[in-house]
């Protein structure tokens, strides 16, 4: 984004890339990192220091002399937790993390209390931040899509790029996310099979990341042309599948829970755990699937906007412009 110049105001004095060592966070690796930063600000001079990911918090020097903010993407593995789901209860981060990982943790949480302000990727993270660290100045900077590489019509991908995992005789839809409990991919299983014979018989469900691996390429061909993304994870982050799917014209069936009710529209959004519910919209997606006689969809231009207006380089760029101007003026 700096290199960019995306970001009014700022540009980039330099990058360090830290390499952790297989036990991160932990001894002089540790000291050392932190001390070649320190070295690093005082022959460069920067007007502030900026961690990018919140699993580098330890990194935050004890005594600075210019702020430090930390990005924070998520707070699954800082806060593990359960999230209720209908009769089932969902764990989502590390319930049971191993010696080595809680002192990891530990001096993650100790560098984060040490920032002059932390960067959350959605208004859910924040929430936990400010939760965990009250008092805590933060800013809510989201992620961008890169609109351009997703366009349908600007980067048009062939559905022939999926076709050893694809049946375009039939209705696509696709799933993306591992198998984790957080994602839950069962509750799609279910609604799939609760579905009408006559509707069943013409879905063709591709789930990516789970059961099928694709390149960059085939990821783009699928967004393109799936007639609907299926997402109905329990927490995000961020939530970058619907934004993508969004970017792409490719219409969105998510979960209506935080984070996801950030940024997909409302038209978008069902009860995480209503089956009929899902087991409704995918019948319309079928119908109208069935009314264009199987053609390729063309892109729901609403939702490329929508995108446009919420997640472009330009819009992150000025956050992070605001960000950054909070944290050198103490807020």
């Amino acid at each position: 984004m700096l290199d960019r110049a995306k970001v009014p105001g700022w540009t980039k004095a330099i990058t360090m890339e830290i390499r952790i060592t297989k036990i991160p966070h932990l001894g002089s690796n540790n000291s050392s990192h932190k001390q070649l930063i320190l070295e690093e600000i005082q022959s460069s001079q920067p007007d502030l220091l900026h961690i990018t990911d919140q699993e580098q918090a330890h990194l935050v020097p004890e005594t600075c002399t210019i702020p430090v903010v930390v990005t924070v993407h998520d707070m699954f593995h800082l806060e593990p937790r359960q999230i209720k789901a209908g009769d089932i209860r969902v764990p989502v981060g590390d319930q049971r993390p191993g010696l080595f990982r809680r002192r990891d943790l530990k001096r993650l949480k100790e560098g984060l209390a040490r920032a002059d302000l932390l960067i959350c990727a959605s208004e859910m993270t924040r929430r936990d931040v400010e939760r965990m660290f009250p008092g805590k100045p933060t800013a809510l900077v989201r992620h961008q899509i890169d609109l351009d590489y997703w366009d349908p019509e600007g980067n048009p991908r062939s559905r022939e790029l999926i076709a050893e995992h694809d049946d375009d005789s039939k209705c696509l839809l696709i799933t993306v996310g591992t198998d984790e409990p957080r994602n839950r991919l069962n509750f799609v299983r279910e609604v799939i099979t609760s579905l009408p014979e006559e509707v069943a018989d013409d879905i063709h469900m591709l789930h990516i990341g789970s059961e099928v691996e694709l390149d960059d390429e085939q990821l783009v061909a699928a967004f393109q042309h799936a007639e609907a993304l299926l997402f109905p994870s329990i927490s995000e982050g961020f939530g970058y599948p619907p934004a993508i799917a969004m970017a792409a014209g490719c219409p969105v069936i998510a979960a209506n829970l935080p984070t996801h009710n950030e940024v997909i529209p409302e038209r978008c959004l069902l009860p995480a755990t209503d089956v009929v519910a899902w087991v409704d919209e995918i019948v319309k997606v079928h119908a109208a699937w069935m009314r264009a006689g199987g053609v390729p969809r063309n892109p729901d231009d609403s939702i490329i906007d929508h995108v446009k207006n919420t997640l472009s380089a330009d819009a992150q760029g000025q956050a992070m412009a605001e960000a950054y101007h909070d944290a050198t003026q103490g807020g």
